[in-house]
């Protein structure tokens, strides 16, 4: 590698900080030699912003891989890998907390097989369901508490990465003098492009088959909660088909309850009806949802007393999903900067942000080599 020259990751989501801490980890790398910026819009602890889906996402671990999907089978189930190990070495001060989820499927008496990989696997007894359910499983997943676990990668990243907010409009831009006060006048080295819903408008990338899958969510406080809930009616279809329902329960107490997925919405705000909608399907699924202490009244939903927010995100989707590759030689001047894109993660981000990490800076190690 060319020394001094510094190494840039556009965005500070869940997918833009993994790939900054298996960076900065990686055997052999030394940031003295290339520092490593960050430039974002939104950082972690910034006011919920519906551009910003990774503080808004539920989140847990329930991949959409499709049975023949290699690459996304491998990338999420990676990252359960990680995520497992970080749970079983830390508890649930990591933000993560493991439980039992379990999954119905209306319309079809299928299931993913990746589910089949995770502990505790069982294939529920249909005489024990109700006669609107076809099918059911249950096995052993993960729930994330994302400002929990975002403020540990960025803990990681302490010394090692320098954090800017700066909004970057094109790549090009990247040897602007308001940028290169922040990351230097030497070139980049490389650039990864973690920039999720923004790849769809950053110039240099513009990558039209990016669009927004709109999911509005509403939090609970209910800590009686302690397992995992999804009704799938239809096909999942790649990941966002059909009619999903889920109960995420978080360590804290919280629990995020949703959802929809809207294509092409780029709406930033509650809608009422939808509001209702989520409440009645979580009830639908799983009645002990309900407080025990609840009085029921005309004008007061069984759930309205414990709800403390109602939250919209835009899921960073793109038609063929993840784009994860080396992209078109950038120049800049005289000096060529070498392009790693990794976005288009959908609703996928926090199920596969350790995988696709690690193979985005496999590839860059890759084309420098």
């Amino acid at each position: 590698m060319t020394s001094s020259r510094p190494i840039v990751i556009i965005g500070a989501g869940i997918i833009g900080l993994t790939t900054a801490v298996r960076l900065v980890e990686s055997e052999g790398f030394d940031s003295s030699e290339h520092p490593v910026h960050i430039l974002a819009d939104h950082l972690p602890n910034d006011p919920l912003d519906a551009y910003y889906a990774s503080t808004i996402a539920g989140a847990h671990h329930l991949s959409f891989a499709a049975d023949e999907d290699v690459n996304q089978r491998k990338w999420d189930s990676r990252t359960f890998q990680v995520m497992h190990d970080e749970w079983k070495n830390g508890g649930e001060k990591t933000g993560l907390m493991l439980l039992k989820q379990t999954e119905f499927y209306v319309g079809t008496d299928n299931h993913l097989k990746i589910y089949e990989e995770h502990p505790e696997f069982t294939v529920l007894d249909q005489s024990t369901l109700s006669n609107s359910i076809d099918h059911s499983i249950s096995f052993t997943s993960l729930t994330m508490t994302p400002a929990v676990y975002l403020n540990r990668l960025l803990r990681r990243l302490e010394g090692k990465v320098q954090i800017h907010r700066y909004h970057l409009s094109s790549l090009t831009n990247l040897n602007h003098s308001s940028c290169t006060a922040l990351i230097g006048i030497s070139s980049p080295l490389a650039v990864f492009v973690c920039a999720g819903i923004g790849a769809l408008t950053l110039g240099g990338v513009e990558d039209q088959d990016v669009f927004p899958t709109r999911g509005q969510v509403v939090k609970l406080k209910a800590p009686w909660i302690r397992s995992g809930w999804t009704r799938q009616v239809g096909s999942l279809d790649g990941g966002e088909g059909g009619e999903r329902t889920y109960i995420i329960p978080r360590p804290d107490g919280d629990v995020i309850v949703g959802g929809t997925r809207e294509q092409g919405d780029w709406y930033p705000y509650p809608r009422p009806e939808t509001t209702t909608d989520i409440l009645r399907r979580a009830r639908e699924i799983f009645p002990e949802i309900i407080p025990p202490y609840s009085v029921h009244s005309d004008t007061l939903s069984p759930l309205d007393e414990i709800v403390e927010g109602v939250l919209v995100g835009f899921r960073p989707s793109r038609v063929g999903g993840i784009r994860l590759e080396v992209g078109e030689d950038l120049y800049l001047g005289n000096e060529k900067v070498t392009v790693i894109h990794n976005y288009g993660h959908g609703g996928a981000g926090w199920q596969s942000c350790w995988g696709t990490a690690e193979d985005a800076v496999d590839t860059l190690l890759k084309a420098l080599s």
